[in-house]
């Protein structure tokens, strides 16, 4: 029946179209003006499903009808409601309820809950839905309308999870011959599914093979069905000629994973895997156990790259599947010859411990390849082979393992981990005590050359616990006598170098003849010279030293000889250490010329000096050499020529030492000359740069003697009283009472002396020795660690400008500045020092300073610049140039210069085996993942891991590192093994933040990958068009 304006119960399609009315008026005639013409229209336009104009007229009705119980506006607000449903408006509802709360009586109020109903079913609202449907009188409802309401009550039901009540509503409809019938027997049919009641469902899902709708959706039930009941040959069988014409069949992705699966299951591996990779192409149910089976069909097929894409991403969970799968990857990596990749695998089988067998030949395996790559950065080997012999005593493969075990305790670099291990072990037999005596040893020699010395002598001690290698015990106590040095105490150190040229074997090392040379060093820092000459000849004497230093050792002969005050053999010796190419051949030539000055052979004095100068014009003895020859020509009364060389050191060397000196022998030479007026001046220019009593003191008598002369006495007072570091009246008490704190200092009674110092300057601020007295107090107050003491006086002698302390004052505040972090004040000091220092050894503090500082306030490309002024300073180790070539690679790097980089980076490797190696090889290795080498970037990681295993912070970096090249690999599995080993074995939170972050990553990467796609939805294809709206 067709729905009617004129019906009293109107029953209404849910699905009608919205787009059936318009929406555009013209002007209507003038007979439509009568109300009951006006509702005439309104109901054709209804029933000809111009919902849009019949609401337009409806509404107008309404509005004009002021009685609300007429019942032309009742019929109008019934009908605008359902115009609103048919054309999908969002205030349908409003208006349907707002009817019945108006109209409670009505007849139309069924119709009205009918159609609420269907509304909510419509939009997916399923509890609301069912609210209606409970309000619902099905006595009221045609035969068509009460079996649209059982299914969509079902369905509704279905949605929520109300399985029992689904089954009984689908239960009234699926026998019947409606167009919800089918649809109502195939939910049927999937609710016992679900339930597991296949015997059930079977038979109904294979009645609708053949029905049009359904019949391309139950074939995945059907072959589901029969895989779950075990039927895998019927699976096959039934899936075949459904694969070769798949054309509508729904979730085929399903059906090819049902036949691969069953394929899998029957042992025909190479048969399954083109339907499991069709299965995994299409996301079709794929989770951890289908990969499992794709992965493990392409190893038994021999496809073992394949076979590694699959079973990767199996490796998700703690349980067996992921055991067995990571086991079969290794013999996979074994296979394409990646032995360190089978070796992480094997480790992560035997740690996850599901299957005993597989346990067993996972750990001996892992620690087998550990063993033979000579890699194992946490010594997790040894662990693994001690817990092997432990857990399995009695294993035909014990001799084996036991061998394994002391190969790479042996082969260890992580000496402390090893060391450790061996500790526990309580009865160690003579192969273990001399594999612990060589770990000690060496972990002692890797901590001399981190110049942390105390450990190393602790180390060393450990070796000599088990004295079985003799050779190793000679070279224990040798550098326990180094790592004495280093640390400063010679007597120690002369101690073990004693111990070593005694010990059994020792003779037949080359540290017996070496530790002559150490010897001769120590003798020689506690000015014991004759003892040191007697050790140093020793080792020159011997054939096949090192070049380099036996000539340093003939350069220090010739210094014990000329504090010995024996100039001849000095100058031989010196001439020897040049002839044997010593380095310091400049410091040879200067020596000679003053050796030559207190022979009096000022002619072989001149010629040596003048030829340093000629040879070595930069050289930093050029300002003592040319003061040495300003000395050597007044002593020949050739005053022009003094006067030469003494111009040029206060010219060209302001900063040196020898200027104050050379200002004043000059002033004199004039004065000498009879050249007063010029005297006086130079000797007055004196006291100008160096304002204080002790610096100007010989200029002062200078100045006095010639206004004596002179008869200008008056005038010398005049001057005198202009000088504020002069107070003639009280010079003489304020000097004993600085002269009897200065006894303190050079006394070296520092704690006195700074209280001394205090009570003068108490007494005379602004005394004639103010300055003096704030230097060494500063000075005892700075080597006392009294920082925040030291650092005020040392500010104020820079302030004055004193050039005696200057030097020193600049490097005590620089230096404390620095320490307290204070960067751009410690900059600004290192800076002047750096213009002002003559002693060598200050300006390679000042060039340090400058370059760390600058480091530190991250104005990189300046402090790649000092670093490179620091490379070039001839007092520079070997650790600072490693260090000031980290900024150059850092320099490079910031200017995206990645070759030039990686070039300075490897620089500093090639030169240093300590921490600034360590960086610079992760630097290196960052460059290629930089640069997109990932492969590059792995061997670049193994590197600084084999060669700075002790350096815990860049290994763990450079783990890090490798673990986001195997990302960008796509190999997830080696970059969760390395960040697992970086949380389990750092102690570094940050680092192990960091790795967990990234582990973490990768983790929700792969659930993403092996949690199942969600299942393609199936729904009953009804039939949405109102079944009534078509009946006449």
């Amino acid at each position: 029946m067709k729905l009617s304006a004129s019906t009293a119960l109107l029953t209404l399609g849910l699905w009608a179209s919205p787009w059936s009315g318009g929406l555009v008026f013209s002007q209507r005639p003038a007979h439509y003006e009568h109300p009951r013409a006006a509702f005439d229209l309104a109901s054709d336009l209804f029933d000809r499903a111009k919902y849009g104009a019949a609401q337009y007229e409806l509404d107008r009705i309404i509005e004009t009808t002021r009685d609300a119980h007429a019942p032309t506006r009742i019929e109008a607000e019934y009908l605008s409601a359902i115009c609103a449903v048919r054309l999908f408006h969002s205030d349908a509802p409003v208006r349907l309820l707002a009817f019945m709360a108006d109209h409670p009586e009505d007849l139309h109020v069924g119709a009205v809950r009918f159609e609420l109903f269907r509304h909510y079913f419509t939009n997916k609202r399923w509890k609301d839905c069912l609210a209606w449907a409970g309000k619902v009188n099905e006595e009221d409802l045609s035969s068509t309308d009460l079996e649209e309401f059982q299914f969509k009550s079902g369905y509704a039901h279905f949605q929520e999870g109300h399985t029992e009540h689904a089954q009984n509503a689908f239960g009234k409809v699926k026998d019947g011959t409606g167009p919800y019938a089918v649809p109502a027997k195939y939910y049927t049919a999937h609710i016992d599914y679900e339930r597991g009641r296949y015997a059930v469902a079977l038979p109904v899902f294979k009645s609708l093979e053949n029905d049009p709708a359904f019949g391309k959706i139950v074939p995945f039930y059907i072959a589901e069905i029969e895989f779950m009941q075990g039927h895998y040959d019927e699976v096959i069988a039934y899936t075949k000629p459904l694969l070769e014409d798949p054309e509508g069949t729904k979730r085929i992705g399903d059906i090819n994973r049902l036949a691969g699966e069953s394929y899998y299951r029957t042992g025909r591996y190479a048969e399954a895997v083109p339907y499991l990779e069709k299965a995994i192409a299409r996301g079709a149910g794929v989770g951890r156990t289908e990969r499992y089976q794709l992965g493990h069909a392409y190893y038994k097929a021999g496809d073992h790259q394949k076979a590694l894409t699959q079973l990767t991403l199996v490796n998700t969970e703690e349980d067996s599947l992921s055991q067995l799968a990571v086991y079969h990857m290794a013999d996979c990596y074994l296979a394409l010859k990646e032995k360190n990749y089978a070796r992480n695998a094997f480790k992560r089988a035997y740690e996850l411990g599901f299957d005993a067998k597989v346990t067993e030949d996972a750990l001996f395996n892992y620690a087998k390849l550990a063993y033979e790559l000579s890699f194992d950065p946490y010594s997790e080997a040894i662990v693994a082979l001690r817990d092997y012999l432990k857990k399995y005593p009695n294993t035909p493969r014990r001799d084996e393992a036991y061998g394994f075990l002391v190969d790479v305790f042996l082969k260890s670099r992580n000496y402390d981990a090893a060391l450790e291990a061996l500790d526990e072990i309580q009865n160690k037999d003579i192969v273990l005590k001399e594999t612990y005596q060589r770990l000690a040893h060496d972990r002692g020699v890797e901590l001399y050359d981190g110049r942390k010395y105390d450990e190393a002598v602790t180390a060393f001690q450990r070796a000599l616990k088990y004295p079985v290698d003799q050779s190793v015990n000679a070279r224990c106590h040798y550098w326990m006598g180094e790592s004495y040095y280093g640390a400063g105490d010679y007597d120690q150190a002369l101690a073990k170098y004693d111990d070593l040229r005694n010990s059994p074997g020792a003779y037949a090392t080359e540290m017996y003849e070496q530790a002559s040379y150490s010897m001769g060093y120590a003798y020689f820092k506690q000015k014991r010279y004759d003892e040191s000459l007697t050790a140093l000849r020793r080792f020159a004497g011997v054939s096949g030293t090192e070049a380099k230093q036996r000539a340093d050792a003939l350069m220090r002969i010739g210094d014990c000889y000329y504090l010995a005050k024996d100039e001849e053999q000095a100058i031989s010796w010196y001439d020897q250490a040049i002839k044997a190419g010593s380095t310091e051949r400049d410091y040879a030539m200067y020596q000679k010329g003053v050796c030559y000055g207190l022979e009096q052979k000022f002619t072989e004095k001149i010629a040596v000096l003048k030829a340093l100068l000629a040879d070595r014009p930069n050289s930093r003895f050029a300002a003592d050499a040319k003061f040495q020859l300003g000395e050597t020509y007044i002593n020949l009364d050739k005053n022009a020529e003094a006067v030469s060389y003494y111009e040029q050191v206060v010219q060209q060397h302001p900063n040196s030492p020898h200027v104050r000196q050379s200002m004043l022998q000059t002033a004199l030479v004039r004065k000498r000359q009879g050249d007063a007026p010029r005297a006086l001046e130079e000797f007055k220019a004196i006291v100008a740069q160096y304002p204080t009593v002790e610096g100007s003191r010989d200029a002062l008598a200078g100045i006095e003697s010639i206004y004596v002369e002179q008869g200008k006495v008056g005038e010398y007072e005049t001057y005198l009283r202009s000088l504020s570091f002069v107070d003639p009246t009280t010079l003489d008490l304020d000097e004993k009472y600085y002269r009897s704190a200065e006894a303190l200092y050079f006394d070296e009674k520092c704690d006195k002396a700074i209280g001394a110092f205090g009570d003068y300057l108490a007494k005379y601020p602004n005394g004639a020795f103010a300055t003096n007295a704030r230097f060494y107090r500063g000075d005892c107050a700075f080597h006392a660690k009294q920082y925040e003491v030291a650092l005020p006086d040392l500010e104020a002698v820079i302030a004055s400008g004193t050039q005696d302390f200057l030097e020193s004052a600049l490097f005590g505040a620089s230096d404390i500045l620095f320490r307290d972090h204070r960067w751009e004040g410690a900059l600004e000091h290192y800076t002047k020092l750096e213009q002002v220092a003559a002693i060598p050894q200050n300006v390679l503090a000042a060039k340090v300073g400058r370059m760390r500082c600058l480091r530190e306030l991250g104005r990189i490309d300046e402090a790649a610049d000092a670093a490179s002024k620091v490379i070039a300073e001839p007092g520079a180790n070997n650790d600072l140039k490693a260090e000031a070539g980290l900024l150059q690679g850092r320099k490079a790097m910031e200017a995206n210069s990645l070759d030039d980089a990686y070039v300075k980076f490897k620089a500093v490797v090639t030169a240093s085996t300590s921490e600034a190696g360590a960086e610079a090889k992760y630097h290196m290795a960052y460059v290629r993942y930089m640069q997109g080498k990932y492969t590059d970037t792995e061997k670049e990681v193994f590197d600084l891991v084999k060669k700075y295993p002790s350096y815990e912070h860049w290994k763990a970096r450079g783990f890090i590192l490798l673990a986001d090249a195997y990302v960008q690999l796509n190999d997830r599995f080696q970059a969760k093994a390395t960040l697992q080993s970086v949380i389990d074995h750092v102690s570094d939170p940050e680092l192990v933040a960091q790795a967990r972050t990234r582990l973490d990553t990768i983790l929700a990467s792969e659930v993403q990958q092996t949690t199942p796609a969600p299942q393609e939805e199936i729904e009953a294809p009804i039939d949405e068009s109102n079944p009534r709206e078509n009946d006449e």
